[in-house]
């Protein structure tokens, strides 16, 4: 009698702890799969719009260069220079760009000027006229002109850009409409609507591709919203020649679905070896989980940090000026690249990416280790300095500017640009926003430009100081 009941006392947990394995078992099919694979799919779905938004903000962002500038205000809209327009914007913009089409609409929305890269003349998007390119952007102009009209806060302008993927054929373009705004209002438009540039980026193969890769997608596919079965997850991303919505869909991740059907077989033999099925069950299930772990943090990577040369993003800057700034005084510094431009004309567009990545590496091999360097867009770079005093990001900045002006070795042959700096120092506990901050590094970045090759400038309230 004493044996049985010992015998029951070491079985019983285990007999117990087996039954409502099994009733788990039997009840995933019911309750848990379906709602645990629709949360996957969701996050999923929002993680690729999310990062979807973010590259076509960076697009955006890089055409500030040509749309917030006083001089684009002095020589389109004031008087318009058609000779100055295609130097500076369309053919400055083709050659050192992945733009491929230009066009400027004046103050009253009618084209004043355009221009079309060689190449892209015969795809079926471009192959159409100028006209009709540009009436595809009504929509964004539109979106602009809206925009526009909404009170504006003091100092640099914010970009106002609308933009939107177009399908034609088997061409897929990146259609944008930026605003031309002055930057410091040295002139200023003549009327209540400014220019507006329009503008066609060609993604390069199928779009399938492009984002599939990109954003690690299983069977990515994409067509019209309604050749899409319910069951794989969608992105609406682009519209057609006709209007009509074009989706990016790809087959979802199935961590529950996967778990229950490698797991059937050892369902049936728990019938025989019951705690070795319930542990080889719980491997599995970790491993699902680890495999479902994994595939997030790398879309969070890609969400959060530039997929060219790996520095972090914008979307992350304001966090981190928010955690630095708390711990004491910190510099903020903006670099942007001499001769840029140079490089892409005479090498190729991959030999300046291949120079984009040379330079973020010089920028983290001599900055600090607790120094955060970020690709703000295009040759542009920004480095946040925590516990830095005045004098030191000074000597820091010069010491990165001459850095980044050693010659580089692309494909055999060597390449030399230089770096421009502008600098601000932030207190500890200010309240400036990082917005703010930035705003007034970029405006000393603009004046060490305009000052020549090479040069570091700190900002002050006045006046702007040189340094170096």
């Amino acid at each position: 009698m004493t044996t049985r009941i010992n015998q029951f006392k070491l079985l019983g947990p285990a007999m117990f702890l087996t039954a409502i394995l099994i009733a788990g078992l039997a009840a995933i099919p019911y309750y848990g799969v379906a709602r645990l694979d629709a949360e996957s799919r969701s996050r999923q779905e929002t993680l690729v719009e999310r990062n979807i938004s973010i590259w076509i903000s960076d697009v955006e962002f890089a055409l500030t260069a040509w749309t917030i500038w006083d001089e684009s205000i002095a020589k389109i809209d004031n008087a318009f220079d058609a000779e100055w327009a295609d130097r500076n914007i369309g053919s400055s913009l083709i050659g050192t760009s992945r733009t491929r089409f230009a066009a400027i609409l004046d103050r009253d929305d009618h084209l004043i000027y355009s221009k079309m890269a060689d190449e892209v003349r015969e795809r079926p998007f471009f192959h159409r006229s100028t006209e009709v390119i540009v009436a595809d952007a009504r929509g964004l102009v539109d979106q602009v002109r809206s925009k526009e009209a909404l009170p504006k806060p003091a100092g640099i302008p914010s970009p106002i850009a609308f933009s939107k993927i177009e399908v034609f054929g088997s061409d897929a373009v990146l259609l944008t409409a930026s605003l031309f705004q002055p930057d410091f209002k040295t002139v200023t438009p003549r009327g209540n609507h400014a220019p507006v540039l329009v503008s066609a980026v060609p993604i390069a193969g199928s779009l399938q591709e492009f984002l599939g890769n990109r954003f690690l997608l299983d069977d990515a596919t994409f067509g019209p919203l309604a050749t899409v079965s319910s069951d794989r997850a969608r992105v609406e991303i682009a519209t057609g020649a006709a209007g009509e919505k074009q989706v990016l869909s790809w087959r979802p991740p199935t961590p529950a679905k996967d778990l229950l059907h490698q797991s059937l077989p050892l369902i049936a033999a728990v019938t025989f070896v019951l705690i070795a099925g319930g542990l080889f069950s719980v491997r599995l299930s970790r491993q699902a989980m680890a495999s479902l772990m994994s595939s997030e943090q790398q879309m969070r990577h890609a969400a959060t940090h530039d997929f060219l040369t790996g520095l972090a993003n914008r979307s992350l800057i304001a966090s981190e000026f928010l955690r630095l700034s708390a711990a004491g005084d910190m510099a903020v510094a903006c670099l942007d690249l001499d001769g840029f431009k140079g490089v892409n004309d005479k090498h190729g567009h991959a030999a300046g990416d291949e120079l984009l990545r040379q330079v973020a590496a010089r920028l983290q091999k001599w900055c600090r280790h607790n120094d955060v360097v970020f690709r703000l867009g295009g040759d542009e770079f920004a480095v946040l300095m925590p516990l830095m005093p005045a004098g030191e990001a000074e000597w820091r900045c010069r010491q990165l500017s001459s850095a980044l002006s050693k010659p580089y070795l692309l494909d055999g042959s060597e390449a030399v640009v230089g770096a421009s700096c502008g600098l601000i120092q932030v207190a500890a506990g200010a309240c400036d926003s990082c917005d703010a901050a930035l705003r007034r590094a970029d405006e000393a970045l603009y004046e060490a430009k305009a000052r020549g090759r090479g040069q570091v400038v700190s900002y002050e309230q006045e006046p702007v100081r040189v340094v170096g």
